[in-house]
């Protein structure tokens, strides 16, 4: 019998070891895991969202947890999110009990997207595609070294700025029809933020924006800027998105050696690893990612509950 409960203060520190626990498991399993977390701030993270969080108990002892984050974003709309640190359980049928439990509360507030983040090794996604989920995104993790491959002829690197930002906007537009063609097949909706958001992005000094010239016109480009502290992941950082190479100047090397010239700034700054994510579904790009040499550690999985 498996009884589910909110989060009592006397059992956050049986919590904070399991997730310890559970990130050496992790990092046991893929190197590119880091397992280092401070439990004093894991510790008050948890008793500031005890009342999002329930405990699995049975014959008296403590065999799981579950925290869901509700989170609104532009692109996924408002959904819950579950991070590598949100659920641990001693086998299916504490999760499924846990996950009973909170999903119907959920719901019953009207979010039916749920999201969660582990580890991308079969037995710990198994117990969450039997509940209904499936594999989205893949977080690949690279050490950085030296690698520095240069651009075709005829193509140029330079640092983006606020002047470019119309540029940036047609270069993301390009980004979603790629992502728009199959197998992917992802629709995005009205972006009317995305000015908004490249503005900002371009005006961060912490963020930098790489772009490829040819003949005077840009065709391609690609931001980084610093993780935040996230769990998993090693403190020193860098984080790559938006990496776009217009149709017709493709299968070149653009790409590469664009990537090339902003991770080996990167190491300059002190950054000992870089991060990206893609579509699981975007075969393309898992070859390419991979190829690069960058290890998928964590995959994000989904599930939209169905109307009735």
């Amino acid at each position: 019998m498996i009884e589910v409960r909110p989060l009592d203060p006397g059992d956050v520190d049986a919590v904070v070891e399991r997730i310890a626990r559970q990130f050496e498991r992790d990092s046991a399993r893929c190197a590119l895991v880091n397992p280092a977390l401070s439990r004093e701030v894991l510790r008050d993270a948890l008793t500031s969202a005890a009342r999002s969080t329930w405990t699995a108990h049975r014959d008296g002892r403590l065999v799981g947890h579950l925290f869901g984050a509700r989170l609104t974003n532009q692109s996924n709309g408002t959904g819950i999110w579950i991070g590598p640190d949100g659920a641990s359980f001693d086998d299916d049928d504490v999760l499924d009990a846990l996950y009973r439990h909170a999903a119907t509360r959920w719901i019953d507030g009207g979010v039916l997207e749920h999201f969660v983040w582990t580890l991308d090794d079969p037995p710990a996604t198994r117990p969450w595609h039997e509940l209904g989920f499936a594999r989205v995104h893949l977080r690949g993790v690279l050490p950085l070294t030296e690698r520095r491959r240069p651009l075709p002829d005829g193509y140029s690197l330079r640092r983006g700025t606020v002047r470019d930002l119309e540029l940036a906007l047609a270069l993301d537009e390009e980004l979603d029809r790629a992502q728009a063609e199959g197998p992917s097949l992802v629709r995005p909706g009205p972006s009317p933020g995305s000015r908004r958001e490249w503005v900002e992005t371009l005006d961060d000094p912490e963020t930098a924006h790489y772009i490829v010239d040819h003949e005077g016109a840009g065709v391609a480009q690609c931001v980084t800027f610093p993780l935040t502290n996230l769990r998993g992941s090693f403190a020193q950082t860098i984080h790559l998105s938006g990496v776009v190479v217009t149709a017709a100047h493709r299968r070149r090397g653009v790409a590469t050696a664009m990537v090339d010239a902003a991770l080996a700034d990167a190491r300059v700054q002190n950054f000992t690893h870089a991060e990206t994510s893609w579509r699981v579904s975007n075969q393309e790009a898992s070859r390419y990612w991979r190829r690069y040499g960058f290890t998928p550690t964590y995959v994000r999985l989904h599930r939209t509950i169905g109307q009735f």
